[in-house]
């Protein structure tokens, strides 16, 4: 599944795009206030060999930008559930759509694969994470609407350092 909007292309993510991506986290990563993100975040990134599995399983796609890899998201699913893992987009491509585009290409997915519900967690105060989500008709979930894969997320970013973390669904 390919889609193309303007400039922009949305496809799945090929093996030769993997390598690309942790460049593209980290970059994305540099944007989030110091308060919100802890030091070692911003230096590490998701394996490549979780990549390079999502990419086999079909569940990873970039965001192409005249030729360039502008950004990426990632999903996975668990019984009817699935689930915005990480989505990512260069700060250099901001603003153009593209996380848009991503987000719509993993609602496309979920909603193709007879998925109930889209659920991520996301910081809630930035702009251009939770306010951004609930534009594209996710929302906020309280402690208990929590599946427990989403309550054990939450329980880890915490003990990562991550601050003001929250859970959204979006439902089908």
């Amino acid at each position: 599944m390919a889609l193309q909007t303007g400039s922009v292309l949305i496809r799945l993510a090929l093996a030769e795009d993997v390598p690309q991506l942790p460049a593209i986290e980290l970059a994305a990563a540099a944007l989030f206030p110091d308060v919100d993100l802890p030091a070692l975040l911003r230096v590490v990134s998701t394996p490549e060999t979780v990549l390079s599995a999502a990419q086999r399983e079909s569940r990873l796609w970039v965001a192409e930008r005249h030729g360039t890899l502008a950004g990426f998201v990632l999903a996975s699913r668990n019984g009817h559930r699935g689930y915005l893992d990480e989505m990512d987009v260069h700060p250099d491509h901001g603003r153009q759509g593209i996380g848009r585009a991503l987000v719509g290409a993993v609602q496309a997915w979920a909603r193709a694969g007879g998925l109930r519900s889209l659920s991520l967690t996301t910081f809630a105060h930035l702009p251009w994470n939770a306010p951004f989500y609930a534009k594209l008709g996710f929302r906020p979930l309280a402690e208990g609407e929590l599946c427990p894969l989403l309550a054990d997320a939450l329980a880890a970013q915490r003990a990562a350092g991550l601050r003001q973390r929250i859970a959204m669904r979006q439902v089908f």
